[in-house]
């Protein structure tokens, strides 16, 4: 989604998480230049000062190729993920005006030495080649939103956007596989009446509900998803009923990117 603080990379982190729990190997790639996953994973000198980044491997510009994405992966025991860098705030201008710019990512991800299950890609928060690149890099998207009245246009905006990467790149087919409600109140009628939207927009079977619940909060400060946090050791020992809410969604969410693999 074009907009900021509606759940991108925690989504993605827990998405991740969840596909991990069924025994999938797992890459997540943080294509956002604000780095939401790679902080909230704790890898904060790796984007302060890591010595590669997306830049190094995406523009003509860098050190490195298509060749070497390798390179940039760290192994964890969850899921393994490429860091964002702010050296990745220079990246869209670059891509810009490169030619195959917009499709540097999906070249860089067919080169991958390790083969992984399901890769995750964490999309910056605004539309342009990064953004672009990550929908044809995956060619499948899930829209991580809030239950909130914005959420409608911008959606628009977006499947405007697929429209047009579609027509320009003919070759690919970007497939919608649903959208990501998160933090949805218990009560409410504007979240009610914009889940009733979502559920005509994607079909109901593809609108998935992640409850309110500070748990989610509490599991990245552990520097988990939500799968690997030990409310216990973490000092939130009454988080462990609202942990299992939450991993009943993601798994709803995992249950259905399994039928598409």
């Amino acid at each position: 989604m074009q907009k900021g603080g509606v759940g991108k990379s925690t989504t993605s982190i827990n998405t991740a998480g969840a596909l991990n729990a069924r025994g999938h190997d797992v890459l997540v790639v943080d294509a956002d230049p604000q780095g939401g996953a790679t902080l909230k994973m704790g890898l904060r000198e790796e984007y302060r000062s890591g010595e590669f980044a997306l830049f190094d491997v995406l523009s003509d510009m860098g050190d490195l190729t298509y060749d070497d994405l390798d390179q940039l992966i760290i192994d964890s025991a969850e899921f393994d993920i490429v860091p964002s860098h702010l050296k990745n705030f220079n990246l869209e201008k670059y891509l810009y005006s490169e030619a195959g710019g917009h499709e540097s990512l999906r070249k860089a991800v067919d080169r991958l030495d390790t083969d992984y299950d399901f890769i995750v890609i964490d999309s910056p928060p605004n539309l342009g080649p990064l953004s672009d690149g990550a929908l044809i890099a995956a060619e499948n998207v899930l829209f991580p939103s809030h239950p909130n009245t914005i959420a409608r246009d911008s959606l628009e905006i977006l499947f405007e956007e697929i429209d047009t990467i579609e027509a320009k790149f003919d070759q690919y087919s970007i497939t919608t596989l649903g959208a990501v409600l998160n933090e949805v109140p218990s009560q409410g009628n504007v979240a009610r009446e914009v889940e009733e939207w979502f559920f005509e927009t994607f079909g109901e079977d593809h609108v998935f509900d992640v409850p309110e619940r500070d748990v989610v909060e509490h599991a990245i400060e552990y520097r988990t998803s939500i799968f690997e946090y030990d409310p216990e050791d973490a000092g939130y020992p009454w988080d462990d009923g609202p942990q299992q809410d939450v991993i009943a969604a993601y798994d709803r969410i995992a249950d259905h990117l399994e039928q598409y693999q």
